[in-house]
């Protein structure tokens, strides 16, 4: 799914994001990626920088309407037991994570292709895991379905070798991906950063 609404909840997630990235996180070409940015330019709710496109407080103000009203159309029962199973797999992957970024208490320098190695068959692991909780994604909110396939591509970029995939957050890396799911869901479901974060269920 690409429609305005999608993208201006990817860029307001985002920060700043140029048009190329817009297009492959959302699988459209960059032609209806800019077309899409163009109108939302237009309508002012997103602003061109240097760096990629950025939104406005009208956008911001757009996409906090957008997401309760999609959070009141959402069965908030089955929301509730995705975003339960999400949390649980959230913890393990933060030990991932923690573990492919330092080794206690030194940052890692990937130096030790077994270690390394180790901490990426986790990754895939839970990825395998994670397959039918992303489909219940889906299945609760059609419009986040291209977290499902962002996902996928970047544990088949980390299996093939390319560990960019993993947390850099330049790329649609697994983490950078997972996070922005992460907020989505925490905007299904009704609550904030904030209140997750006090509870121990920040990203």
């Amino acid at each position: 799914m690409a429609d305005e609404l999608t993208i201006l909840r990817l860029v307001a997630i985002k920060g700043r994001v140029p048009t190329e990235l817009v297009a492959g996180s959302l699988g459209v070409d960059e032609e209806r990626a800019q077309a899409l940015l163009d109108d939302l330019v237009e309508w002012e709710l997103v602003k061109q920088t240097s760096m990629g496109y950025r939104v406005t407080a009208a956008g911001r103000a757009r996409c906090t309407e957008f997401v309760a009203a999609e959070s009141k159309a959402t069965d908030q029962s089955v929301v509730s037991a995705v975003y339960e199973t999400f949390c649980r797999h959230n913890q393990i992957l933060k030990e991932i994570i923690k573990d492919w970024q330092a080794r206690d208490p030194e940052p890692n320098d990937h130096s030790d292709a077994d270690y390394d190695r180790q901490v990426l068959d986790r990754l895939i692991a839970l990825h395998e895991q994670v397959l039918p909780l992303l489909d219940d994604v889906s299945a609760a909110a059609p419009r986040l379905n291209h977290y499902r396939t962002r996902l996928v591509k970047a544990a088949e970029a980390v299996a093939a070798g390319d560990v960019s995939f993993v947390s850099k957050p330049i790329v649609d890396s697994y983490h950078t991906v997972w996070f922005e799911l992460h907020e989505d869901l925490i905007g299904l479901s009704g609550l904030t950063r904030q209140a997750e974060a006090e509870a121990g269920r920040g990203a």
